[in-house]
């Protein structure tokens, strides 16, 4: 994957329908960036949330782990005395159904974190989902998903640490603008080599070399990405893509953003 510094001031228009009146150019640029604060602010904001999500993790994982390890060194002291008068016995077997709750108890929360995880694999674009580490971690989590009831408590620190994997991941791809190259089909179903460029998790354009198919991207909750063919922004795309590879100078440049 290819991670390049964001160095464009991103404007986005409104599209009129109907005559309207003509704004100046200076009000004009007053709501681009406008809209584009706004639109930087919403994307602040799914990255806090990512963020939140890892440290919730990283907690549960250091907090729970390291009471189960304590756990599990009274336990062992607990066992070399296991020859010794009745009360030693029965505290031994206190802390052993200590460990064990401990251990459920941490089963049940990092089960709540995969199925929040799960919900939220549509939003994972595809050149993110083709990583390695990524594509590994999903079938993972879809594994982990599947395990029976009762086995549910099985592996449960292997659990936790591919949650922390998978959501690092994704939280570097927010983070970033990334530029790839896919394959892409129109209206018609006809497949087209095209250059797409990821505003991390927000938004994605895309355009063809000659310029006659232009698509814009955009995450759904529940059907993950959808792009719809914008032919007429094929001109705009194509000097964003150049600006993002240095090819041009940097510039306003105005597309449309749906969040």
């Amino acid at each position: 994957m290819r991670y390049l510094p964001f160095y464009l001031i991103l404007g986005f228009p409104l599209f009129l329908q109907g005559q309207e009146p003509k704004i100046s150019p200076t009000e004009e640029l007053r709501v681009t960036v406008n809209e584009w604060v706004e639109t930087m602010r919403m994307i602040q904001q799914e990255e806090n949330e990512w963020t939140r999500d890892q440290e919730v993790l990283t907690n549960y994982r250091e907090g729970l782990e390291k009471e189960i390890a304590d756990l599990k060194e009274r336990i062992a002291e607990a066992k070399t005395r296991k020859e010794g008068a009745d009360t030693e016995s029965l505290k031994q077997s206190e802390e052993r159904d200590r460990y064990l709750s401990a251990k459920d108890e941490m089963a049940k929360l990092v089960r709540v974190q995969e199925e929040n995880m799960a919900a939220k694999l549509p939003l994972i674009p595809a050149p993110l989902r083709a990583e390695p580490k990524v594509a590994q971690a999903i079938e993972d989590l879809e594994r982990y998903l599947g395990l029976p009831e009762d086995k549910r408590g099985d592996d449960v620190s292997k659990r936790l640490q591919n949650l922390i994997n998978l959501s690092s991941e994704i939280e570097q791809f927010q983070q970033t603008v990334v530029l790839r190259q896919e394959l892409r089909r129109d209206g018609a179903g006809r497949e087209f080599n095209m250059e797409v460029i990821y505003f991390g998790l927000s938004v994605a354009y895309a355009v063809n070399e000659d310029g006659g198919l232009a698509l814009v991207g955009k995450p759904d909750p529940k059907d993950g990405w959808k792009f719809t063919e914008r032919k007429e922004l094929a001109g705009a795309i194509r000097d964003l893509i150049s600006s993002t590879k240095g090819d041009r100078d940097p510039s306003f440049i105005s597309l449309p953003i749906s969040l």
